[in-house]
């Protein structure tokens, strides 16, 4: 793991203590129950130069495009905690962040554990791992979501959630599947959602959803309290077979810098468990 501002020039330094441990002892759970994302105090958006660790060398993307890729990813927690993340943010053990070698930093991304079928958002702000042939290095509470904490690594897939111009339609059919228009992906700890066996269609726009009410006065006032600060707030009406669900998203988006931007200021402003969706 790397945690320092100058990456370049302390990654020999850390790289020893990296290659011995690639998570400690389980450091406790959230002061307030749910772990949400980092809220980007003190960071910046970075690229990065192509840097060397070990004899091997690692390009950063550009961007996420459309990332896709499966490995295996280990976690990370008290040891850090409190220390500057590769793009200047302090890393929280408690937050949904985490570590990737080359991703954009910060970048939204999507970890599905194959094993279990959860999935979570998180936001990839660090370095690393850089321990044998190890995919993406989660926090704490990013693993503890993902339901393997305690075991320390699982087999991952890790998905950016840039989505495919209206024109394409692109399907996804690695490991579990995901149908991403039926089945959210949570930012909060609390419901990690669990896969079906459908394809994943990537197309469309995104959207960021607040709340899923039986009571269709109850979603209008949530719509009402985010009218002011999210104009794009709206509520969708989805007939169920016995009953009618009233959801309240923001969007559509089309940028994902835009979708991390409005996440972090609902979380702000006391708004709990947004959630990503792909249309």
């Amino acid at each position: 793991m790397i945690h320092t501002t100058l990456l370049l020039s302390f990654l020999s330094l850390v790289l020893a203590s990296c290659a011995v441990k690639t998570h400690d002892t389980a450091p406790g759970s959230p002061p307030n129950g749910q772990a949400q994302l980092p809220d980007g105090a003190g960071g910046i958006h970075k690229t990065g130069k192509p840097y060397q660790v070990a004899g091997r060398w690692y390009t950063p993307l550009e961007n996420e495009g459309r990332y896709d890729q499966t490995g295996i990813a280990s976690w990370y927690g008290k040891k850090f905690h409190g220390l500057r993340t590769a793009n200047g943010e302090v890393y929280d053990m408690h937050a949904l962040s985490a570590a990737h070698k080359t991703l954009p930093l910060p970048t939204l991304m999507r970890v599905t554990n194959l094993e279990n079928g959860r999935s979570i958002t998180v936001r990839v702000n660090d370095r690393g791992p850089f321990v044998k042939d190890r995919l993406i290095d989660l926090s704490y509470a990013a693993a503890t979501a993902l339901g393997y904490a305690r075991q320390g690594t699982a087999h991952v897939r890790v998905q950016s959630l840039q989505i495919a111009p209206s024109s394409q339609q692109q399907t996804l059919a690695m490991g579990a599947k995901l149908k991403a228009a039926d089945q959210p992906n949570s930012i909060t700890v609390s419901s990690p959602d669990k896969l079906s066996a459908s394809t994943t269609a990537v197309a469309g726009k995104i959207f960021v959803q607040l709340g899923a009410f039986a009571s269709e006065d109850n979603a209008s006032r949530l719509q009402g309290k985010l009218k002011s600060s999210f104009p794009a707030a709206h509520t969708v009406a989805t007939q169920r077979v016995k009953h009618t669900l009233y959801r309240v998203r923001i969007g559509p988006f089309e940028d994902m810098v835009k979708v991390e931007q409005t996440v972090l200021s609902l979380q702000r402003q006391g708004f709990g468990k947004p959630m990503v969706i792909i249309k």
